[in-house]
């Protein structure tokens, strides 16, 4: 039996708005996750790291669904949401595409706030790095691989009296 387009359609609408709150709990769940991190609290990143894991699979499921619904509007361009939109009754051109802006909107705030929290990573570890250069000397020599290349050292564990 062929499903309606206009059923199509509306569960198109309603994918892209459940994407939509996936992705606005992602990126409230990535803000706490950087503030976790900064103030190390690890129980609390490792919460929200396995929030922001479950998330990202039920939004991996919801462009599953989103694709396929986009296959059955627009078999022949079913990845341009341009074409799909044209082959959309007239009610629903506008809200779909707008969901489906609010969407990438919000996964460009994602990848933001992805790459920042990877930022003050690699800002802390370089900064760590050089206070073990500096605290253990002997860490400073150069190390080779087998194949010749050159290997950066890695701080081993240090125990110390004090928070840096």
């Amino acid at each position: 039996m062929k499903e309606e387009p206009q059923s199509v359609t509306q569960r198109l609408y309603q994918t892209l708005l459940n994407q939509n709150e996936v992705l606005s709990e992602i990126i409230s769940e990535q803000q706490l996750l950087h503030t976790s991190v900064r103030s190390k609290n690890w129980e609390q990143v490792e919460r929200a790291v396995a929030s922001v894991n479950r998330l990202s699979d039920r939004f991996s499921q919801l462009e599953n669904e989103r694709t396929a619904l986009c296959a059955l509007v627009c078999p022949e361009q079913a990845s341009d949401i341009y074409e799909v939109s044209r082959n959309l009754p007239a009610a629903f051109k506008r809200p779909v595409m707008e969901a489906f802006h609010q969407v990438r909107q919000k996964l460009a705030v994602s990848k933001i706030e992805n790459d920042v929290l990877s930022e003050y990573i690699r800002i802390t570890r370089e900064f760590l790095q050089g206070v073990f250069d500096s605290v253990l000397p002997q860490r400073r020599n150069t190390l080779y691989s087998s194949s010749g290349t050159v290997i950066k050292a890695q701080p081993e564990s240090v125990v110390l009296n004090t928070v840096i």
